[in-house]
């Protein structure tokens, strides 16, 4: 079967440009595919434009004024998008990892064995802790026990509000029915792994 026939009508549609206001205009300008292939999770989210706007200022501050490296970032990220069965951040953020230096094995071993690829300790331990919570709602003790000894207190907060962001987005977009931009949908069939479409 298609994609295309397997994949149920997004339940609320993006708005429309002639509905865009000067904030949605400016993100959508600055995100892959700009105006012409606008980000259906932003021009659909705008739909609640109160809270879109607190939540854009809340992924912003995890997407660039954190103090996680980019690339354990986009790592946690990437896990997150495939163990929480989210197509549509996983697609999101091929591109972006590659850009902060997440090679396309290590994409491909995000997206099923992370055994495939080689990590460092604290990369493991962040990726444990993906799996620790998708596994049984938690960080494990033994997991906690890694992670602390790498990062600060700061730090270790953010990663679980990290996790805990992108899991909250991948059960959104789903019960959205959010499809892929053509570009994102695109990228997604060139990684043999991660969430199936």
């Amino acid at each position: 079967m298609s994609a295309s026939s397997t994949t149920p009508a997004p339940r609320l549609s993006p708005l429309p440009p002639g509905e865009w206001d000067e904030l949605l205009t400016r993100i959508l300008e600055g995100s892959p595919g700009g105006t012409e292939e606008p980000m259906h999770i932003f021009a659909t989210l705008a739909r609640a434009p109160q809270l879109f706007r607190r939540w854009i200022g809340f992924g912003a501050a995890l997407l660039g004024g954190g103090a996680l490296t980019p690339r354990l970032r986009e790592l946690v990220i990437l896990r997150t998008a495939y163990r929480f069965d989210g197509r549509y951040e996983w697609a999101q953020h091929i591109e972006m990892g590659e850009r902060e230096g997440v090679t396309r094995p290590e994409v491909v071993a995000l997206g099923g064995d992370l055994d495939a690829a080689t990590w460092t300790p604290l990369e493991r331990a962040a990726l444990a802790a993906v799996d620790d919570t998708a596994d049984a709602g938690a960080v494990s003790d033994a997991t906690w026990a890694v992670l602390a000894a790498e990062l600060d207190d700061s730090e270790l907060i953010e990663l679980l509000m990290l996790i805990a962001h992108y899991m909250m987005l991948t059960t959104v977009l789903r019960s959205l029915h959010m499809t892929l931009e053509p570009r994102a949908e695109a990228l997604a069939r060139s990684v043999d792994a991660g969430p199936a479409g």
